[in-house]
């Protein structure tokens, strides 16, 4: 029984080193990678809202300085302008976030096809994401993609999580347990690869 044991720990310490060896967890962290990205750019969505509101204030204020305009109509612009400034600042974030993100998109999706090859890889790990968070239905189409070859239709950010969840559960093995029947399937599936 305790070489049944030492078999799957085994094999599990093989399955957890093989996708650390296959996977850049890292690198194909999508999300994390990019947060100092979007960050940075919410500066310029707000710097952009703050020019436009400080142009309407201004018109305003020498609207009301001539008399074209009276103490009603200026309190209500000043409240109405927040809409464009809002509107104008959140499409510079959006222009000047994707236009930074894509350098480092277009990294991570040569990443993924580099990695999937011919026959694909992720989904081999299906079985581990199955049995720890089934609900988990972003990942799980993702592992489909990858099963069935359509790397052009899997997102960078949707394979970063897919992997960087897997990484999770097989470090976190040690306290939950993966399954005998997983660890089998999983086996099977990089044998299978293999061959």
């Amino acid at each position: 029984m305790a070489e049944k044991k030492k078999n799957r720990r085994q094999i599990k310490k093989e399955i957890q080193g093989e996708f650390e060896r296959t996977f850049d967890v890292p690198r194909l962290d999508y999300e994390k990678r990019a947060k100092p990205i979007r960050d940075k750019t919410k500066l310029f969505g707000v710097l952009a809202a703050g020019i436009v509101y400080g142009l309407g204030f201004a018109i305003g204020i020498s609207g009301l300085q001539s008399g074209a305009v009276d103490d009603k109509v200026f309190s209500k612009l000043v409240w109405v302008m927040m809409i464009p400034a809002t509107v104008v600042g959140f499409v510079a974030w959006m222009i000047i976030s994707n236009r930074r993100e894509y350098p480092m998109r277009e990294d991570v999706t040569g990443y993924i096809r580099e990695i999937e090859g011919e026959e694909g890889a992720l989904w081999r790990y299906a079985p581990i994401l199955s049995e720890f968070k089934p609900d988990d239905h972003i990942s799980k189409r993702v592992l489909q993609r990858s099963e069935e070859k359509l790397f052009s239709k899997i997102s960078p950010e949707d394979y970063g999580k897919a992997v960087t969840e897997i990484h999770a559960i097989l470090e976190a093995s040690s306290d939950n347990p993966i399954s005998q029947e997983t660890v089998d399937a999983v086996a099977h599936n990089l044998a299978r690869a293999a061959a």
